[in-house]
């Protein structure tokens, strides 16, 4: 199908055809995604219908196969969508202060905010893991890479410094880092722990820092 790209987002040559500005088109393409996120994120992939993601959108089902065509294909939508804030998330501008306890702060807080953001469709996505390998590694696996690597290539600079151990092995510490602040967003979010989302950064930076810092 032929599509033509309108404000940094794919939509269908057939609607551009009628008489729908295009900024409406566009922003319907987009109440759909944020819609179908709740969707897939509340009742999980398999169980989320095109039906219930039209009516959260405020749509019907044909405003949706019209710009999607199938569940499948807004389903990547969605996975895309989200991987594309996740980047913006972690890509923030922000700076870094040099100290070793606030620095590793700062990447846990942008991570930690890319992560309730993305909660839903992390979520059914590890319970689909086995069943859409591929989308799953998309969302969770290499969107996470580059923001590994900044973590890594953070410590190396800090080990030159001789800040950080020179035995660390920053890779594995950045997937191991962020693995913990992952779990304590699930834990959180599913009621199984008492400490809020201050308390659990706060508490895994701490930990984490005197684990790998220079003399400790």
């Amino acid at each position: 199908m032929q599509v033509v790209t309108c404000k940094n987002k794919l939509v269908s040559a057939k609607l551009l055809k009628t008489n729908v500005p295009k900024d409406c088109i566009v922003k319907m393409r987009q109440r759909l995604i944020d819609a179908a996120r709740i969707e897939f994120g509340e009742k999980g992939i398999e169980c989320a219908t095109t039906r219930g993601i039209a009516e959260r959108a405020e749509c019907n089902e044909v405003t949706l196969f019209r710009h999607f065509e199938s569940k499948q294909k807004l389903l990547a939508a969605v996975v895309q969508n989200t991987t594309d804030e996740f980047h913006r998330i972690c890509t923030s501008p922000d700076e870094m202060t040099g100290d070793l306890h606030a620095d590793l702060g700062h990447f846990a807080s942008v991570y930690n905010r890319s992560l309730e953001r993305c909660e839903g469709m992390a979520r059914a996505l590890i319970g689909e893991g086995r069943r859409r390998p591929n989308l799953a590694k998309e969302l969770i696996g290499d969107v996470v890479d580059p923001f590994h690597q900044s973590i890594a290539c953070y410590l190396k600079g800090k080990m030159k410094q001789g800040e950080v151990r020179a035995d660390l092995q920053p890779e594995a510490f950045a997937e191991l880092f962020t693995a913990t602040l992952m779990s304590g967003m699930l834990r959180r979010t599913s009621g199984l722990s008492q400490l809020d989302g201050d308390a659990w950064i706060a508490g895994t930076v701490d930990v984490f820092f005197r684990s790998i810092a220079a003399g400790k």
